[in-house]
């Protein structure tokens, strides 16, 4: 077992005071009990490490600092380069696609509010979404099956380490903070690229091309735009951690801890920005 697990507990400084752990290897999610029990752990999951960042700001307990700097790698300088590409490609998408009707119509105030709102409330955090479930999600589904699978899980266990805090608590800070980071940086690179599109393309001069961009994120656009990012984190982190804990120990467990957080997170992405254009926009 690797004793770098034994790190991550909850303890008062100068007081070895262990929680009692908690058995995830008994978990079945399958049949509509295993839904109720995937809801129930979900739930619990988020509490237990809302709680435990509130212990850490207490002293009450101590963050795993070089957990926190892997997941930050994981979930954002890993995938920053794939993330600068695709908003760079929609970027020059929506430039060609503006200028286009900008060479028929002569429309550019409005053609350009509408795409804008468009691409920033409804685009970019749904990509945002997919981008950090395909990386920093599975990797989280895969390490947590990887526990189980290995036996390293029973260590933690034993040693009165709470699992769901160890694996999940630095990673979903990390995906929350790296969403953020990335919707702000995926807008800079999206506009920036359309903006010099159209300047070169059309004349569309860059002070019109701001003003416009600026009448276009009202303030309520802009909280949207940055809440939606963070729960997407939110929910591809608790999906991980269904598909991991899971997965169990039979033979290709691992791997479908992997597929099935992919493929619930994206659909997770979509229904909740569905949902929030629905019961929430009015």
């Amino acid at each position: 077992m690797d004793l770098r697990l034994l790190t991550f507990r909850d303890e008062v400084p100068g007081n070895r005071r262990k929680q009692a752990p908690m058995d995830l290897r008994r978990l079945n999610f399958r049949g509509p009990r295993g839904w109720i029990e995937a809801l129930g752990l979900a739930a619990l999951a988020l509490s237990s490490c809302l709680a435990f960042y509130g212990r850490v700001l207490t002293g009450q307990a101590r963050f795993d600092l070089p957990a926190f700097a892997a997941a930050l790698r994981q979930s954002g300088l890993s995938i920053l380069p794939a993330i600068t590409l695709v908003m760079a490609a929609i970027g020059l998408i929506l430039g060609h696609q503006v200028e286009g009707i900008l060479t028929q119509f002569d429309l550019p105030v409005v053609v350009i509010l509408t795409v804008a709102f468009v691409l920033i409330i409804e685009v970019l955090p749904v990509l945002v979404g997919i981008l950090v479930a395909g990386r920093a999600g599975v990797a989280l589904a895969v390490r947590q099956a990887t526990l189980l699978a290995t036996g390293e899980m029973d260590g933690l266990l034993v040693c009165g380490v709470q699992p769901i805090p160890f694996t999940l608590a630095p990673v979903l800070l990390a995906m929350l903070l790296m969403s953020f980071v990335f919707t702000v940086w995926g807008t800079l690179v999206t506009f920036g690229v359309a903006g010099a599109w159209l300047w070169a393309s059309t004349g569309v001069a860059p002070a019109l091309f701001l003003e416009m961009l600026t009448s276009a994120l009202t303030p309520e656009a802009l909280v949207e735009a940055l809440i939606k990012p963070l729960l997407f984190a939110v929910l591809i982190a608790l999906i991980a951690t269904l598909n991991g804990i899971g997965a169990g120990r039979r033979a290709g467990g691992i791997a479908g801890a992997a597929t099935g957080t992919m493929i619930g997170a994206v659909t997770a992405i979509l229904v909740t920005d569905l949902l929030y254009i629905i019961l929430v926009r009015v």
